[in-house]
């Protein structure tokens, strides 16, 4: 597709009501990969945006996890599912399902001998630059973006260093993993860091460089929903661009599901969403 965004150029709560994703099927329509899925999950795994459907394979992987506990492939695509049940379940119980994504995430990361090795010696920032499994450091970003989200500007960017590192991994693996989330979330992030008052003061962030990232994942991976919606949210609304808000967010409600059956859906319920606070947002 060929949006040609003019005007403004172009802008999840992924940090605190703000972030946001990734491994995926052997099937070129079901997404990026790192591995097969067990072969109960197959049937399941496309209707997973259906809670009681997450849960099961949820179940499933745990099962199978009890008995090969340092299995990276089971790791990582534990911390996808747990990161996935947090967009559907009450916000009172998401900060739990973050927190198990995380902590899955990074227990595959430390099956990689240097990994740990490193985080060891270095700190967890270091290692994420040794680390090779773009799935759980995706998972691991998101869910630890998602978690200093919940505590206070200032300290979570501060505590902000792994997470960046973790996305700024993945693009140096597989720029286009998970239909370009690490390039969004860095996009995402710089965004935050250009309007967050006071924390603003310490870094140099613009969102015309946010807005380079998101034009970058637009065009990389055009048929992953989630960065029109970003874009718009944390750039169009911040920029006040609303002809470009409206752009974003009318080609994510009419285009396909297409090969992202959950994080798809997902876009177009965040859009709508986000468009009915239009008024609020652009007074």
């Amino acid at each position: 597709m060929s949006l040609a965004f003019k005007g403004a150029g172009m802008g999840v709560k992924h940090l605190g009501v703000y972030w946001l994703l990734l491994l995926a099927f052997a099937v070129a329509s079901l997404g990026a990969t790192t591995g097969k899925l067990l072969p109960q999950a197959e049937k399941l795994y496309s209707e997973r945006y259906k809670l009681p459907v997450l849960e099961e394979l949820i179940s499933l992987y745990e099962a199978a996890l009890a008995k090969a506990p340092e299995d990276e492939e089971l790791l990582s695509r534990l911390a996808q599912f747990w990161y996935e049940k947090a967009m559907l379940v009450p916000e009172d119980e998401k900060k739990a399902c973050f927190e198990r994504a995380r902590d899955y995430a990074l227990a595959a990361l430390r099956t990689e001998p240097e990994f740990a090795a490193v985080e060891k010696e270095k700190g967890l920032a270091a290692a994420m630059a040794v680390a090779t499994d773009p799935a759980a450091l995706l998972w691991y970003a998101n869910a630890q973006g998602q978690l200093l989200g919940m505590i206070s500007p200032l300290k979570a960017f501060r505590l902000m260093k792994p997470v960046q590192a973790a996305y700024q991994r993945i693009v140096e693996i597989d720029p286009c993993f998970w239909g370009c989330s690490a390039i969004h979330s860095l996009g995402a992030l710089e965004a935050h860091l250009a309007t967050t008052p006071v924390v603003k003061l310490f870094f140099h962030a613009s969102l015309e460089k946010a807005r380079e990232y998101f034009q970058e994942a637009i065009e990389r991976c055009p048929d992953y929903l989630e960065n029109y919606y970003i874009f718009a949210r944390d750039y169009a609304v911040p920029q006040m661009d609303r002809t470009l808000f409206h752009d974003l967010l009318k080609h994510v409600l009419e285009a396909p599901i297409g090969d992202w059956p959950f994080w798809n859906r997902n876009a177009k319920l965040a859009a709508r969403g986000l468009l009915s606070q239009e008024e609020e947002l652009f007074r």
